[in-house]
This record gives structure tokens, C-alpha cells and sequence, in this order.
């Protein structure tokens, strides 16, 4: 793993993987398109070595971009998290999410297929996959996704591993549960913005109903890690779909409370009608993935919403006390 390419590199997971590879693998560069070079993740990666961190500006969805990519760099690893991810966007514009979530993979993979000589491409699917199946989610079990975000995460899923079917490709398949961490700047998403809430005074959202759904949560860093370790394993993991998960489940109702409880505060949960479909409830069964390559989360929830917290407070410029 030398010459690395990370779509999406300038996201929430896709940053906290690139300074990763850049601090602690011996690679010559990672390259990361983008299409908002100054955004506020893009801009801390350009503080990382520029000799190594190449920034590009482009987008996966341009087949001529992606094939001038390729032609200027030789890649022997792909990180494909390029994605468009908030469930309400993709909702209200189901041609962007198309066109990016599996367009976008398919410009990656052909491409790639083309170039040749690269030894490892992991490619990001979500737990949202799955729809609504029995729980707790295993590889096994059918992509039903019905709503956008949902159905463009089961097709982008099967597209990747045709390749490897179809190609000998060493693609591998991952499947996430909700990630969070103190980098995350997206406050659409239930710890960022009950975390923002609290230290602006204001009270955290529930949409009502959702306070009974069950969730799993998994720290970026073991995320991160995860896709790493996938990748410097690929002999055993190639043709393989990994849910990757901490196997803590709460309902959202407890985790508002839980970071409440973590920062002393007298707002109250307001709740507020739902205007969009979501899957009730989702958690995994992550014990393939340990049993192949050895991974398994390190953080806890109570740790990690701790790191959390400490880190917004840094970003919101809240003092500790004492």
C-alpha cells in the first residue's frame, strides 16, 4: 500500500483514514479529488505534508475526470467512500444519489478495471443496505434497501462485488453502522447536533417516534482502522462484504440522554415530526470480519462520546472547567 487514491477523502471518515495513511503507513501519496477544495476538511488536510497529500479537484461522477485521474497516477490502493450520504437529500434529489452513489462507483471500478495493477479496492457501502430485514444484519442476508439513500447503497453493493465476480477483481465490500467523532461537521446527524445543541444552550432534536429506535454507533477511528486493515489483508478479504460495527445497541432516546448526561446542561429533548422515511431499527453482526482479517472496534460508546465531546468543545471553543 504506496500510491493510495481516497474518494471522499475530504469527508467525515475519508479525512480521518487519510491521516492515518499519511502519519502511519510508508506511502508515496495519497491523492483525494474533491470537488470543494477550501471546505473546512479539506483545509486541515492541506495543513499534512503536501509532497505526500495530493488534493485534486474533480468529481468521481465525470468519467473523463476519473479516467484523466488514473492516467496521471498509478494507484496500487482504492478507498471508494465518495458518496452523497444524508438520507434527506438523497430523498429530495434521487438523480444526484443515483448518479453519485453508483455512478460514481462504476467510473471508480472500471476504470480501475482498465488501469490494472491494483492490488486492493475497498468500497464503501453503508448498513443501510440491507432495508429491512431481520435483525442483527449478517453478509449474508438480502440487499432490500427501499428508500433512495437505501436502494443507491444496495445497488452500488452488488455493482462493486460484480467486479470481482465477473473480473477477478480484489474488491471488498464494507458495511458500517453510524459513525461519529469530534471531526464530524455534519449536524444533521444525532451526536453532532445534540453535542452542538448543549454547548449553544439550545435543545437537542428527536424526530418524534425515533427516541425507541435502536441504533449501533462506531467511533471513526476503529472505522477508519477497519478499512485499513481490510485492505493490508486483501488475500483473505478480497470478494468479501464486512459489516463493520461495535456491537453496543441503544435506542436514540438513551444516547441523547447518555450525552446529556455528559455534559451538565438544563435543556430539555425537543421532538419534532419526522418528514422523511428511515428504517426503524439496525444493528450488525460484525463477527465475520474478526474471524477473516482479526479487526474488532477498541472504543466504546461511553469513550468515544467522551473524545467527542472534548473535541467539539475545542472546535465551539468551550474552556474545560478548571
Amino acid at each position: 500500500m504506496k500510491r493510495v487514491l481516497v474518494t471522499g477523502g475530504t469527508g467525515f471518515l475519508g479525512s480521518t483514514m487519510v491521516g492515518k495513511l499519511l502519519d502511519n503507513h510508508d506511502v508515496e501519496y495519497v491523492v483525494v479529488p474533491t470537488t470543494n477544495i477550501k471546505s473546512k476538511t479539506s483545509l486541515d488536510l492541506a495543513d499534512i505534508s503536501a509532497d505526500k497529500l495530493h488534493l485534486i479537484t474533480g468529481d468521481v461522477r465525470d468519467y473523463d475526470f476519473v479516467q484523466r485521474l488514473f492516467n496521471e497516477y498509478e494507484f496500487d490502493t482504492i478507498f471508494h467512500l465518495g458518496a452523497l450520504s444524508e438520507v434527506r437529500k438523497c430523498q429530495s434529489n434521487a438523480k444526484l444519489a443515483y448518479d453519485t452513489n453508483i455512478g460514481g462507483t462504476v467510473n471508480i471500478l472500471e476504470t480501475a478495471k482498465m488501469s490494472g495493477g491494483i492490488s486492493a479496492i475497498v468500497v464503501s457501502s453503508s448498513d443501510k443496505a440491507y432495508g429491512r430485514c431481520r435483525l442483527p444484519y449478517t453478509e449474508d442476508d438480502p440487499l432490500d434497501g427501499k428508500g433512495i439513500y437505501e436502494a443507491s447503497k444496495s445497488c452500488q453493493d452488488l455493482v462493486a462485488r460484480s467486479y470481482f465476480y465477473n473480473y477477478d477483481m480484489p474488491v471488498v465490500v464494507t458495511r458500517c453502522s453510524n459513525l461519529y467523532g469530534g471531526t464530524d461537521m455534519n449536524f444533521s446527524r444525532i451526536i453532532p447536533n445534540t453535542i452542538r445543541s448543549v454547548f449553544n444552550g439550545k435543545s437537542p432534536l428527536i424526530w418524534t417516534g425515533a427516541e425507541n429506535f435502536i441504533r449501533e454507533f462506531l467511533h471513526v477511528d476503529d472505522a477508519a482502522n477497519a478499512y485499513i486493515s481490510i485492505a493490508e489483508n486483501i488475500s483473505a478479504a478480497k470478494g468479501n462484504a464486512y459489516n463493520i460495527g461495535s456491537g453496543e445497541k441503544i435506542t436514540i432516546g438513551k444516547l441523547v440522554e447518555k450525552i446529556l448526561e455528559k455534559m451538565p446542561t438544563d435543556v430539555e429533548i425537543e421532538y419534532r415530526e419526522r418528514t422523511f422515511p428511515e428504517i426503524n431499527n439496525q444493528y450488525l453482526d460484525s463477527s465475520k470480519i474478526k474471524n477473516d482479517i482479526g479487526w474488532e472496534a477498541k472504543i466504546d460508546l461511553d469513550e468515544g462520546l467522551s473524545m467527542a465531546i472534548e473535541k467539539y468543545g475545542q472546535v465551539f471553543g468551550v474552556k474545560k472547567n478548571g
